[in-house]
């Protein structure tokens, strides 16, 4: 895969495998399998899956993680509890999403596409093609990863009570529409990359939780 295709070309596989020659925090591939399960909360309706949904967003480091992956939580056995209850709702008209919803949550913390195809599946069993999902989850991985082909270093100078404060709004509401205004601000703060200025006032870019720009800012992993 070239950066040319890596920054316009719509195939997760692909992008996924070209991520395997970098080193990245594993923590962003749950964040994205997040931003993909953010596309079908409101299928998922159980409390059980809310509370290890819950448990992922809060995840930090690699001790944490490396627990998570140790052994099923309880939290992941309610989660299976709650899909063989959907599977009995013979009479629920969205049955069949809602049970891809629930398993997108149960493969969340897996360094797979797991989740991202089961919540392609859910959305063409509630709205619309599978293959259109499919591609916006590309852009997910585009903005959690930034360009892989060309590394930033980022400042700790940048880092201002003024830029922090924008970005940790952000990250709290899930509404990125500020972006344009932390890219005023980092630039303000001495900020001199053509990519994450650029990144940051892209009308067309998609922003979710982690995006690589506010989590730079908000020294996230």
């Amino acid at each position: 895969m070239t950066e040319e295709m890596w920054r316009t070309w719509g195939h997760r596989t692909h992008m996924r495998r070209q991520l395997r020659n970098w080193r990245f925090s594993p923590l962003r591939w749950i964040r994205f399998n997040l931003a993909c399960i953010e596309r079908v909360r409101e299928l998922i309706d159980d409390v059980r899956c809310h509370r290890f949904l819950h448990r992922l967003e809060r995840l930090s480091g690699r001790t944490a993680l490396a627990a998570l992956r140790l052994e099923p939580s309880v939290e992941e056995f309610g989660v299976t509890a709650a899909i063989g209850e959907l599977w009995r709702r013979r009479d629920d008209p969205l049955r069949g999403a809602k049970i891809a919803a629930a398993r997108a949550v149960l493969t969340a913390k897996l360094h797979t596409l797991a989740t991202s195809e089961m919540v392609a599946l859910a959305v063409g069993r509630w709205r619309y093609g599978e293959y259109e999902e499919r591609r916006s989850h590309c852009a997910f991985l585009r903005d959690i990863y930034g360009n892989p082909f060309r590394p930033v270093t980022f400042s700790t100078e940048w880092r201002t009570g003024t830029t922090t404060a924008i970005a940790r709004q952000m990250y709290e509401s899930r509404d990125f529409g500020a972006m344009p205004i932390l890219a005023d601000a980092i630039q303000d703060a001495g900020c001199d990359s053509d990519d994450i200025l650029a990144h940051c006032r892209d009308p067309q870019q998609v922003h979710v939780r982690g995006c690589w720009v506010v989590d730079l800012v908000l020294g996230k992993e």
